[in-house]
C-alpha cells in the first residue's frame, strides 16, 4: 500500500510521524485552522480548499499571507 505524503503549503517541508501540523481551510466566509488530528478524524486532510502547514511558524505565516489578501477591504 502506498503511503500519502503531505508536503507543508508554505516551506514544502515532508510530513513525517512525530511532526504537529495544522490544516488551514479556506471558506466562503474567511479560514478555519485546525489541528492534525481533528482533520483526519473529519475526512479533511485531502479537500481542495485547505492547505497543509508543518507547523505554528509556517501556521501563522499562512495566515499573514491570508490576512493580507482580504485585508485592505
Amino acid at each position: 500500500m502506498l503511503k500519502k505524503i503531505y508536503v507543508c503549503g508554505c516551506c514544502g517541508a515532508e510530513r513525517k510521524e512525530a511532526n504537529h501540523w495544522f490544516i488551514l481551510q479556506r471558506t466562503r466566509v474567511g479560514f478555519a485552522l485546525h489541528t492534525w488530528a481533528w482533520a483526519q478524524r473529519e475526512g479533511q486532510l485531502d479537500e481542495d480548499d485547505v492547505e497543509h502547514l508543518c507547523g505554528q511558524e509556517c501556521a501563522h505565516k499562512m495566515l499573514g499571507r491570508f490576512m493580507e489578501e482580504v485585508g485592505g477591504a
